[in-house]
C-alpha cells in the first residue's frame, strides 16, 4: 500500500512540475511574440540615404560681425542612414591679438568627422535630437612678435613662428534640429572637446587653435547654432508606432 501511495504521490508531483514548465515555456513564447510586435524589424531599405543636410554656423557669423579679433567661417553637412547620421564639418579661422609688448596672429583650418544617433523616431518633419562622437583636427601657422628691452641694445623686436602646427581632439556632442520652413532647419550643438594634442609648436607655446579655442585648456566645451537646408532625393520613411 505504501508503495502504491508513493507511486501516486510522485506521479502527481511529476505532472505538476511538467505543467509548470510547460506554462513557463508558453509564457516565454508569448513574451517573445509581444516583443516582436512591440519592436518591429527595421527594413533594410530604411538604411539607404535619403538626403543631404548642409548648413553654416551662425555663431561664427556673429563673431565676424561684432568681433574684431577673430574671423571664422564654418560649414557642416550630414547624411542619414535611418537614425544614424554621418556628420562632417570644415572651417577656416584667422585670429589676431595684441598688447603693449606683443602681437600674436594665427591662421589655419580645421575639420570634424563622426557619427550621431537620432532619438526622435516618429517625427514626420524629421526633426532630430542627436548624441554623437567626432574626431577633429586642425592645421595652422602662428606668429608671435614681442618687444624686448635689452640693457645693451635697447628696445628691439623678436619674431617667432610656428609653422605647420597640427592639433587634434575628440568631441562628444548633443544637438537639436527643428524645421522652421519646408526643408529648412535651425538648431544647436553642444560640444565637449577632450584630449587636445599639439604637434610642431617648436618656437613658442601655442596660444589659440582653430576650431578649438584657447590652447591652454586640454578639455573645454563650446556651442554652435546652425542654419541647415536639407537636399532630399528620396522621401524618408518613418517606422510605425507600436500599438
Amino acid at each position: 500500500m505504501r508503495l502504491i501511495l508513493s507511486f501516486i504521490f510522485f506521479s502527481f508531483l511529476s505532472v505538476a512540475v511538467f505543467a509548470q514548465e510547460a506554462t513557463e515555456q508558453e509564457s516565454d513564447s508569448v513574451k517573445k511574440e509581444l516583443a516582436k510586435i512591440q519592436k518591429p524589424k527595421v527594413p533594410k531599405s530604411f538604411y539607404i540615404p535619403t538626403g543631404l543636410r548642409v548648413g553654416t554656423d551662425l555663431v561664427a557669423l556673429g563673431v565676424n560681425a561684432f568681433g574684431d579679433k577673430r574671423t571664422r567661417y564654418e560649414f557642416q553637412g550630414d547624411i542619414d542612414f535611418h537614425r544614424i547620421y554621418l556628420v562632417g564639418s570644415y572651417g577656416i579661422n584667422e585670429y589676431q591679438n595684441s598688447g603693449e609688448e606683443f602681437t600674436y596672429s594665427n591662421e589655419g583650418s580645421y575639420y570634424r568627422i563622426g557619427l550621431e544617433a537620432d532619438f526622435l523616431q516618429y517625427d514626420p518633419d524629421h526633426n532630430t535630437l542627436t548624441f554623437g562622437l567626432r574626431y577633429a583636427k586642425s592645421n595652422f601657422s602662428e606668429t608671435l612678435i614681442t618687444n624686448i628691452t635689452n640693457p645693451f641694445y635697447g628696445l628691439y623686436e623678436e619674431s617667432l613662428t610656428n609653422k605647420n602646427v597640427k592639433a587634434s581632439w575628440i568631441e562628444m556632442t548633443a544637438g537639436l534640429r527643428v524645421m522652421i520652413l519646408k526643408n529648412l532647419y535651425m538648431g544647436y550643438n553642444f560640444r565637449i572637446q577632450l584630449n587636445r594634442r599639439i604637434v610642431n609648436a617648436d618656437q613658442f607655446r601655442t596660444y589659440d587653435i582653430p576650431g578649438f579655442g584657447r590652447a591652454e585648456f586640454d578639455n573645454r566645451w563650446t556651442f554652435n547654432y546652425y542654419l541647415v537646408y536639407r537636399i532630399k532625393w528620396k522621401e524618408k520613411k518613418l517606422m510605425e508606432k507600436p500599438r
